[in-house]
């Protein structure tokens, strides 16, 4: 995994052993042409993770930026920048798509909100309802290995759309949510 704060504390959140259930592809689904919302103006962020047991010493704080094609890039002092796209699903729902170092695998989430309050869930392929990640898997929009889809990769952007609406409508099941809350840092102004 990258080195920024986000994914360590998505990491942090849960458990290592949860991220092997996560949506993943080897090349980009999103791109510029379809990966260009902007939901999050540019700006000093505080990110927190959304857990019972979290607190302000969990939160970090970074700059967000785009550019015009909608690339965004988290950066914290000290640490590789990460970037991710997001494509607008839903009224405030979104995909995102991050590119993780060290696995050479893009990584997926469901966003929702707006700059003032902007949650980042981990999409993780047991949570998808049943019924709906049997159909993606038969029309070879998602792939897993086993049974328990421990990992399960992302064949084609409708297979994305697909997985982040599930979550948009609030269909996700089971296990335990991996997510980061965003908001304006407070001396951000």
């Amino acid at each position: 995994m990258r080195s920024l704060s986000i994914i360590k504390t998505l990491i942090a959140a849960v458990g290592a052993l949860l991220l092997m259930g996560c949506l993943i592809s080897e090349e980009p689904l999103l791109d510029a042409a379809n990966g260009h919302a902007t939901p999050l103006d540019p700006g000093a962020y505080l990110m927190c993770p959304v857990k019972g047991d979290a607190n302000r010493a969990d939160c970090e704080q970074f700059m967000i930026s785009h550019d015009d094609a909608g690339l965004y890039r988290f950066d914290k002092d000290g640490e590789d920048p990460i970037e991710m796209r997001f494509r607008r699903i839903g009224r405030r729902g979104f995909a995102a798509q991050s590119l993780e170092d060290n696995d050479d695998a893009y990584l997926y989430y469901y966003g929702a909100g707006k700059s003032q309050r902007f949650i980042l869930t981990m999409m993780l392929c047991a949570n998808l309802p049943a019924g709906k990640r049997t159909e993606l898997i038969e029309n070879g929009d998602l792939e897993s290995d086993d049974d328990d889809f421990e990992a399960c990769t992302v064949k084609s952007l409708r297979g994305l759309i697909a997985a982040a609406k599930a979550y948009h409508r609030g269909q996700a099941e089971g296990g335990e949510e991996i997510a980061l809350e965003f908001t304006p840092a407070p001396d951000a102004g």
